[in-house]
């Protein structure tokens, strides 16, 4: 995962907490958004050619 991704996601998931405390969004996303990781650390291997 390329640093911009990475920062992005890290806000992404600061973003996702903060409305979660809020009360405005369900216990769900929470869980939803730290398990996105994995999916972005794997799809970009794949672009960069690191998953080989």
């Amino acid at each position: 995962m390329t640093r911009p991704i990475a920062l992005l996601w890290a806000a992404a998931i600061m973003a996702v907490a903060a409305l979660k405390i809020a009360g405005i969004l369900p216990n769900w996303t929470t869980i939803a958004a730290i398990l996105t990781l994995p999916l972005l650390a794997a799809g970009s291997a794949q672009r960069c050619g690191a998953a080989r």
